[in-house]
């Protein structure tokens, strides 16, 4: 059931959202050369998802969900742990042909999560899996080798290498969490992603107190410029990412 949704959501979602319109479109007009309309109406959509004023428009409600954490206001004396979600990862580059290197979004996660740990010496759980059928490293250890090299101790890593979900991230971890005595949980993850997983975390871990520890936003807070008009990829990467969320809150209601 997981791959049919998946298959069905990525023709919903940025880029495949594209093609679906393309195929849609060229359905409606089969009977007809190349239709203007047509070409126009794919060109405003595109152009429309490629623009920070939209980006402004989708993303800001979702990374304004929660605030950035005060570390100043963090009581030390709760016996707490720093869950940090993958974020992807990029297989066999010429810097890592072993394991790997993480993506922008997964390293941020990590970082964030690192300097929450400085701070309190909070233990780290770090999740995440790998594709279903593939031979790729688990997201989870390709993580933990880079906690390493930012000198975390060993005994302050766990590792849960086997969700490929936002759902499976939370299943996992409360099941690390059975085990240990902890009251606090500081859920780390991409300000865009945190309202989906922290509802899904604390209908799984209702019996933790959950803080959230949001991080790599994707939208400057400056006023709006003409900039905000121009396309540019990284507006489109995150109106997509932002899709992606929405749609996955109602996938997560429907099933």
């Amino acid at each position: 059931m997981l791959w049919i949704r998946k298959i069905i959501q990525s023709f919903i979602e940025i880029p495949g959202l594209f093609i679906t319109l393309v195929i849609l479109l060229n359905f409606k007009f089969r009977k007809k050369k190349i239709s203007r309309r047509m070409i126009l109406f794919t060109s405003v959509i595109i152009f429309l998802f490629s623009i920070q004023i939209t980006s402004r428009i989708l993303v800001f409600p979702l990374e304004d969900s929660f605030k950035p954490i005060n570390y100043n206001e963090i009581d030390k004396t709760i016996p707490s742990v720093i869950v940090v979600l993958g974020g992807g990862v990029i297989p066999k580059t010429p810097n890592s042909p072993l394991i790997g290197e993480l993506s922008d979004q997964a390293f941020k996660r990590l970082f964030t999560g690192y300097e929450l740990h400085k701070e309190t010496n909070y233990p780290i759980i770090i999740s995440g899996g790998k594709p279903p059928n593939t031979e790729y490293i688990p997201e989870a250890f390709v993580m933990r080798e880079y906690l390493a090299r930012f000198g975390v101790s060993p005994s302050n890593i766990f590792i849960e290498p086997e969700a490929q979900t936002t759902e499976e991230n939370a299943i996992y971890v409360k099941q690390l969490l059975d085990s240990m005595k902890i009251n606090r949980l500081f859920l780390v993850t991409s300000a865009i992603h945190m309202p989906r997983s922290y509802k899904i975390f604390s209908k799984y871990l209702s019996n933790i107190e959950i803080i959230p520890v949001p991080s790599n936003y994707l939208i400057t807070r400056e006023n709006v410029t003409w900039i905000d008009f121009k396309p540019d990829i990284d507006s489109l990467r995150a109106n997509a990412m932002a899709l992606h969320e929405y749609l996955g809150m109602i996938f997560y209601s429907i099933f």
